[in-house]
């Protein structure tokens, strides 16, 4: 696991009163689980612990995912909303019940989109190939096509142009620097916004949900109509800074192979999780 969630999850499993909600989400599923075993009191402490930790590790990737990095000042109150939203469908009932409802309905998705997610196939090669075709079809998929050459200029701005601070000047890494137009400099710039959308597309799915169709690119048309809105309303000028908000945010994420490798080993853990919740119900 690493560093960014094992903070989170020494967070939820120790969190101060904005995140005590967090532990109550642990504590539920641990029980849940526990219930479903059926072992004996004295074993039952004992498999506890284990549940507990593990349910931390589910809610840990779940965080990790969905809010990208952000600290328990962001997640813990947006979880709580989450969480009081569920509560609120829940009327006439005493408060208590409607909180225990709330728990067990979001424990109840996440490890849902766990398990779902611990099927997952595709394969780190496939990241660069499966929006191919949507460059093929530029009507259908145009606002994947602005926001792809947003990807590619401030990827060479950062990391391929002569004045970047960044630039290996020396040659020492193989990565191509210069200007645009370049053949070698393009080809580069290509690969690395097709494999940061495609990137971007499969962890957006996941996180919020839709993990059979992890690479239905829709979610990005969705994520640059919610700019719009946020921004006063659908106009050339507000889809415009839609495709420049997304595109920094995918090359700033995903811009480099460290950053794409951190892609992938979130994945992984899904599945890592995924085995060992299985095995633990079992």
């Amino acid at each position: 696991m690493n560093e960014a969630l094992t903070a989170i999850k020494q967070y939820i499993l120790n969190p101060d009163r904005f995140g005590c909600h967090l532990r109550q989400m642990c504590e539920q599923m641990a029980d849940a689980d526990l219930a479903d075993a059926r072992v004996d009191h004295v074993y039952g402490l004992e498999l506890r612990n284990l549940l507990l930790d593990r349910a931390a590790d589910v809610l840990a990737c779940y965080i990790h995912l969905v809010w990208d990095g952000a600290g328990p000042t962001e997640y813990a109150p947006r979880t709580l909303e989450i969480l009081q939203r569920l509560q609120g469908r829940m009327r006439g009932m005493d408060a208590d019940c409607t909180w225990d409802y709330a728990l067990d309905a979001f424990n109840t998705d996440i490890v849902s989109r766990l398990e779902r997610a611990g099927s997952l196939t595709i394969a780190p090669a496939q990241e660069s190939e499966m929006l191919h075709h949507f460059f093929d079809r530029l009507e259908e998929y145009e606002y994947l096509h602005d926001l792809a050459q947003n990807i590619m200029h401030l990827h060479w701005q950062r990391r391929h142009c002569l004045d970047s601070p960044t630039v290996d000047r020396g040659g020492k890494t193989g990565v191509p620097v210069g200007p645009r137009g370049s053949p070698a400099v393009e080809r580069h710039l290509k690969r690395a916004a097709i494999e940061g959308l495609a990137t971007y597309i499969e962890q957006s799915n996941i996180a919020r949900g839709n993990i059979e169709g992890p690479a239905d690119p829709l979610i990005v048309l969705h994520d640059r109509i919610e700019i719009q809105l946020a921004l006063g309303g659908k106009n050339a000028q507000t889809w415009a800074a839609s495709g420049w908000q997304v595109a920094d945010h995918i090359e700033a994420r995903f811009g480099t192979a460290a950053g794409r490798r951190e892609a992938r080993r979130a994945r992984g853990l899904w599945k890592a999780i995924a085995r060992k919740h299985a095995a633990v119900r079992r």
